[in-house]
């Protein structure tokens, strides 16, 4: 058993530095509700980074936590399991000696690598053994252009509006989409398999194909760019584009959305999504997202 105060000097300062993040997202990201939430800081990562999981609103009558990697609580896969009340952690198969559980329920990973991206799942059990489970996801990329693998082209994404409500549309607008592809696909989260998948456009038959979770509520545009409405806090997350050229050297670019409770802008001097304006050049691409909107659009 480990208590997880024990560091070594050397990494003092990184893990001072993330513990002074714990403190002031205690501060900044607590909730009206009581509802248990982990944010991934950063959701984007580059390789050697410290990544933080962190928790919010961990109830006080949790006895016993436990992380684990991927999607699943399995033993196998167990990082470590923590005792809230004596704060020491007991370290699980998956333990790498670069994650350290904190009493609030958070996970530090430090120095990542881009086998660390994906999903994170975290298990709790209270007084009365009632069990919860909550996941986590981040992505980590190369320190220089991340997956961009044309050197003529850069693809990127960018949200209209830049922040967002529960029940807002939100486009995300694609630049730079490179000429001569077969197609592109929208994932939900960095994994491109078949059971994320959001939408794959095909340019060879002007046709759209879209996941069931998203039929009423999606439109693509034959730009890559993608129109999701009426947005909840379930769509929080990463988001990933992936072309399909036709010489089969790919481009992906990958997107965190953060959907805020209705109301949360109404303080401050930042003005709330409905009352963002868009520039001249957003305005344009707008425009020629939905003057291209796919003639046919088949749904799998």
């Amino acid at each position: 058993m480990m208590n997880s105060d024990a560091l070594s000097c050397k990494d003092c300062t990184s893990w001072q530095e993330l513990l002074l993040t714990v403190s002031i997202l205690t501060c900044w990201l607590l909730p009206t509700t009581a509802q248990i939430t982990i944010e991934s800081v950063p959701p984007i990562a580059v390789e050697g980074d410290n990544v933080l999981l962190f928790v919010q609103n961990l109830p006080e009558n949790v006895q016993t936590l436990s992380w684990y990697t991927g999607g699943k609580p399995l033993k196998m896969f167990e990082i470590a399991r923590h005792v809230i009340a004596t704060n020491s952690s007991v370290m699980g198969p998956a333990h790498s000696g670069r994650e350290m559980v904190l009493n609030n329920g958070s996970l530090m990973i430090k120095n990542v690598t881009r086998k660390d991206s994906g999903y994170y799942t975290l298990q709790i059990f209270d007084t009365t053994s009632r069990r919860e489970i909550m996941r986590a996801e981040f992505f980590v990329q190369r320190p220089i252009l991340g997956f961009r693998k044309h050197p003529t082209s850069q693809l990127k994404i960018e949200f209209v509006p830049p922040r967002i409500e529960e029940n807002d549309d939100i486009l995300l607008l694609v630049y730079n989409l490179p000429e001569n592809l077969q197609g592109f696909v929208w994932h939900k989260g960095v994994f491109p398999v078949d059971h994320f998948k959001i939408a794959s456009h095909s340019f060879l038959t002007n046709s759209t194909m879209l996941g069931r979770t998203y039929l009423d509520r999606l439109t693509v545009c034959s730009d890559g760019s993608l129109l999701l409405s009426k947005v909840s806090q379930e769509d929080t997350g990463l988001y990933s584009l992936r072309t399909i050229p036709v010489d089969l050297m790919s481009e992906s670019a990958i997107v965190y959305l953060k959907v805020n409770k209705h109301g949360r802008w109404a303080s401050g001097n930042q003005q709330p999504p409905h009352q963002q304006r868009m520039s001249k050049k957003q305005i344009q691409k707008v425009d020629m997202c939905f003057s291209s909107v796919s003639v046919t659009i088949y749904y799998n």
